[in-house]
């Protein structure tokens, strides 16, 4: 082959090859970031998704799997369909009330209760008020970070909230909030020190769907 036709095909090869390599981390405007969450926030009226979600607080670690319908302003409902009190339900119309019931042989007794009590929240005391969308955008931006940061990579944005005072969140030393596509989050975690204390991923999302009444009744 002769010397100049195979230089050429080598520049040919280099530039297929760095066209085709996956781009890194971009950093992105923090400020921008959340806007797009929020824009993304205020164009939904209606979600149902899965939520996949771990939570450790000191020895215990709490697996569960929800099936979540949310209506705007704040009816929400969470199946636990998988994990730690599979079968049980909660439904919230706002306030300080939760209704719902248990799983397994205890289904058919309903509860009553406040939205922080034992049987209502996770082990992390995490309450059917934080599990939407909008509800994790108002707690990061009420959070006082050291410095926010954001970085895109592909269709993603995650978005790293240093935590400046510790003691005013539940001990949570750095939240962790990935965006995907349509501005809406597809993972949140929540970290004290090095150790992830909370992994929630979103799946099977569906946005501005009709959600029957039934929904809302236990």
């Amino acid at each position: 082959m002769p010397l100049r036709f195979a230089v050429f095909i080598a520049g040919i090869l280099c530039i297929v090859a760095v066209g085709i390599a996956p781009a890194g981390a971009v950093s992105t405007k923090p400020a921008d970031a959340m806007a797009r969450y929020a824009a993304a926030w205020g164009k939904l009226t209606t979600y149902t998704c899965t939520i996949t979600s771990r939570e450790i607080s000191g020895s215990k670690v709490q697996d569960r799997v929800y099936a979540m319908f949310f209506q705007k302003p704040s009816d929400t409902r969470l199946n636990i369909t998988g994990g730690d009190g599979k079968g049980s339900a909660a439904v919230w119309h706002g306030g300080d009330t939760v209704s719902g019931h248990q799983g397994g042989w205890l289904s058919g007794i309903k509860l009553n209760l406040n939205i922080h009590a034992h049987l209502a929240t996770t082990i992390r005391g995490t309450t059917i008020a934080d599990a939407n969308f909008g509800a994790i955008y108002d707690h990061l931006t009420g959070l006082k970070s050291t410095a926010m940061t954001a970085e895109t990579e592909g269709a993603n944005t995650t978005i790293t909230v240093p935590v400046a005072d510790a003691t005013k969140d539940d001990g949570v030393t750095k939240e962790v909030v990935i965006l995907g596509q349509d501005g809406l989050p597809v993972e949140y975690d929540q970290y004290e020190d090095i150790q992830q204390v909370k992994h929630v991923v979103y799946s099977d999302v569906v946005l501005n769907v009709t959600i029957p009444d039934s929904t809302w009744s236990i």
